[in-house]
């Protein structure tokens, strides 16, 4: 009977309303936007911090605020937005950094490089460019659209998560600019009706903006040719058929995938490369209803369709190798295993003019069998 006694004074004690103040109280930094003032050049910090409101059983309801701050360097934005009184408690602590391509294109690294060093910042947060003003974006959708940073992010992990485009953390931008063979991709949005779509992607050389954009499609073609197979993407477009005149409407999705760079090494000159693609897909269409896909008819498109793709993927290579860009990873794939070309190169003068051939190998899986 004592234990019993004991037992419900705890529980009395466990059921106050304390928690529901620090709920009440809570902040969240959801997007931290860094823009570029055009007339004076100072940095532009907005942040969409949510409250929330109504706090009880459950998560409470959230109301989305904007803090703009603008100071000369963004370390000055960061400090300062602790004197603001919609300000988080860590005012740099986010989900989501959105930079414009006006921030991009000034040495965003340099800007960005005290946040490794400062404490409870979160560096492994997605990075990601913006095509527009990012403090009108930010103005516009905070005061409309409570399910705007909630959709946003959402989509940004669904990028990587259906293998569309990786996400790369503040922390490997930074340190791109150390490592001389880490070249990367980030991913530009754009405003969609109410809410955004993936526009492309921006090349960085060791942390430096090399002005040069993937399209979607380009997009597309770099994540086959890194061999990734995860997810839903879809892929459509229009081939042309071979001695017909005409073109082909194809849709398909990858089952499985996998990509590997080989070296030939040249007696003479730079070494060639070659990057095997192997896919297996599914379609849904192919110029022909899926199940009149018979087994003659499935082998010529496998051949078609393969040599379209090679053609897609080799003007993808190309704008990397004008770019000066490697997000394929090939000069870590040489110097890893192919030590003794690797010190025969100079690897950011050689890699523009060298010799890079995709080679992809088509398999339809939902053929119907005869």
């Amino acid at each position: 009977m004592k234990k019993a006694a004991i037992g419900i004074l705890s529980l009395l004690l466990l059921t106050g309303c304390w928690d529901r103040l620090l709920l009440r109280n809570l902040q969240l930094v959801d997007i931290a936007g860094l823009d570029l003032d055009e007339e004076n050049g100072d940095v532009e910090l907005s942040m969409i911090v949510t409250k929330l409101n109504s706090t009880g059983q459950g998560e409470g309801e959230p109301n989305l605020e904007t803090t703009e701050i603008r100071e000369p360097s963004l370390m000055e934005a960061v400090g300062q937005g602790d004197y603001t009184d919609r300000s988080p408690f860590l005012g740099i602590n986010t989900r989501i950094y959105m930079i414009s391509k006006r921030f991009a294109s000034k040495d965003p690294v340099s800007k960005l490089t005290f946040l490794l060093n400062t404490p409870y910042s979160s560096v492994n947060t997605p990075v990601i460019v913006f095509e527009g003003n990012v403090s009108k974006l930010l103005k516009t959708q905070s005061g409309r659209n409570n399910d705007f940073t909630k959709n946003l992010n959402e989509f940004i992990l669904s990028l990587d998560r259906n293998g569309m485009m990786p996400t790369v953390s503040m922390m490997r931008f930074i340190l791109s600019q150390e490592e001389p063979l880490e070249d990367i991709a980030l991913p530009v949005l754009k405003k969609f009706n109410a809410g955004m779509e993936l526009s492309g992607a921006l090349l960085f050389r060791q942390g430096r903006n090399t002005g040069v954009n993937l399209n979607k499609e380009q997009v597309q073609m770099s994540m086959l040719l890194l061999g990734m197979d995860k997810g839903r993407q879809r892929f459509t477009g229009q081939m042309p058929e071979n001695g017909e005149g005409r073109h082909i409407q194809y849709g398909f999705s990858v089952k499985k995938g996998n990509s590997k760079i080989i070296v030939h090494p040249e007696s003479r000159g730079l070494p060639k490369v070659t990057i095997e693609v192997r896919l297996q897909i599914n379609t849904f269409g192919l110029g022909k209803s899926v199940h009149m896909l018979k087994s003659d008819y499935v082998n010529r498109m496998e051949k078609e369709l393969s040599k379209h793709l090679e053609e897609k993927a080799a003007a993808t290579i190309e704008t990397m190798q004008k770019a000066n860009c490697d997000i394929l990873g090939i000069g870590k794939e040489l110097k890893a295993f192919h030590p003794n070309i690797w010190k025969s190169l100079n690897w950011r003068k050689d890699f523009p003019e060298m010799s890079i051939e995709p080679n992809f190998d088509v398999q339809i899986l939902n053929a119907v069998a005869e």
